[in-house]
């Protein structure tokens, strides 16, 4: 049976395997701690853990925020992951589910995401749980200080 709880900082290690599964690559282990440790003190960041027998499985990032165009405050969903050993078994879902039941509790408007255009499978999922794709969504990458692209 899955777990889901608010993530702490000893999912650290677990955390940054899932995101670092996510994006297909290895990031920076430091600047990474810094962040989440960061994160996990603002109130509008909320991080969630779905674990099965006291293992992290997924992962899901939520952020709390007011926007001039929105009535109320939204939320956006930032990253979410599950191990590919433990998808297909509701646990995406799951955090899901808890991640509209905290945007209800907290009176937000709607909640937000956005997934790569070649993630297909992600995107059915979410058409699947009742999102609607209204958006496009634009990067641009900027030089670092010596010039050349960040990763």
């Amino acid at each position: 049976m899955v777990n889901i709880r608010r993530a702490t900082l000893s999912d650290l290690e677990s955390v940054y395997q899932i995101i670092c599964d996510l994006e297909g690559c290895q990031l920076n282990f430091e600047l990474f701690s810094d962040t989440f440790s960061a994160n996990l003190s603002d109130d509008n960041i909320i991080y969630l853990i779905a674990e099965i027998n006291n293992s992290v499985v997924g992962f899901l990032s939520m952020h709390i925020q007011r926007i001039l165009h929105h009535e109320k405050p939204t939320c956006e969903l930032q990253e979410l992951n599950v191990l590919s050993e433990f998808r297909s078994k509701g646990i995406g879902s799951t955090l899901m589910h808890e991640a509209e039941k905290i945007a209800l509790q907290n009176n937000l408007e709607e909640v937000e995401l956005t997934t790569k255009i070649y993630r297909k499978q992600a995107q059915e999922f979410y058409i699947h749980l009742g999102f609607e794709n209204t958006h496009l969504k634009f990067v641009k990458r900027l030089p670092t200080n010596n010039g050349s692209t960040s990763t």
